[in-house]
């Protein structure tokens, strides 16, 4: 058993606030190389990552991404792309399925999910790597909000569209608070088939979640009482939801429907 690895990943946790100085570029290269390993459906690599250096970029990314300064104040931004665009004009260019007799069809919803797929699992091997390494890092929802923009900040073709992205660098200061709390596995693993749950046991579930709400007194009074509540309200209501949303039917719209 290698305990390392299994108390790396019980420690990791996310981290906003980083020290003032670059990685290192040995770090840097070993980061890289190691989100690399991935695994990858079929072998075809089908996910890119912008390395986001240029100040300015990281500014404007950090106001598409919901105006979050510790963006542009990160020494390491990486924006994942599900990317499905070098396969697809090296296929067409190259005549690929002329030469096996067939029609060289459009990307569809399949090809998606899997370059999704791809793109995430890189993400998160360059996250653990990224701790393994002494770094702390963050993971940004946010960077499916607003896809115009970002198509055009980063000068995105139709098959390489937002997956995930993160923050990395070196933790400022310690860390304050306890550790995330995570629901207990007897909720999240099923037994060879999908177990339906009413909002009772759903409540039950993220029970410690509202215990550690009501403890911090941020559950306001009134109806809002668990945090299946506070989820309701904070985040599936909210204004950057519906946003991302939006955004999201129009880059997988772009992908599968776009002539090319």
């Amino acid at each position: 058993m290698n305990r390392e690895t299994i108390e790396l990943l019980e420690r990791r946790r996310s981290v906003r606030a980083f020290e003032d100085r670059p990685v290192d570029g040995g770090t840097l290269d070993t980061l890289k190389r190691l989100t690399l390993r991935a695994p990858t459906a079929g072998n075809m690599t089908m996910y890119s990552v912008i390395e986001v250096d240029d100040p300015e970029t990281k500014e404007r990314l950090s106001v598409i991404c919901d105006n979050q300064p510790m963006i542009a104040k990160a020494p390491g931004v990486w924006v994942f792309l599900a990317d499905m665009e070098r396969l697809y004009v090296a296929m067409k260019e190259g005549g690929s399925a002329e030469k096996c007799g067939r029609e060289l069809r459009q990307p569809g919803i399949g090809d998606l999910h899997l370059a999704m797929q791809d793109a995430i699992i890189a993400a998160q091997n360059g996250v653990v790597a990224a701790e393994a390494l002494g770094l702390s890092s963050c993971y940004i929802g946010d960077v499916i909000e607003h896809y115009e923009d970002l198509r055009e900040l980063l000068d995105l073709p139709s098959l390489a569209i937002p997956a995930a992205m993160f923050i990395f660098g070196y933790r400022k200061g310690e860390p304050h608070g306890s550790m995330t709390l995570r629901p207990d596995a007897e909720y999240l693993f099923h037994r060879n088939r999908y177990r339906r749950m009413g909002s009772a046991e759903t409540d039950a579930m993220y029970a410690a979640h509202t215990g550690e709400l009501h403890g911090r007194k941020v559950l306001p009074s009134g109806e809002i009482s668990t945090y299946v509540d506070r989820f309701c309200s904070r985040k599936y209501l909210s204004d950057f939801m519906a946003e991302m949303n939006r955004s999201t039917e129009i880059f997988f719209r772009r992908w599968c429907e776009e002539e090319r």
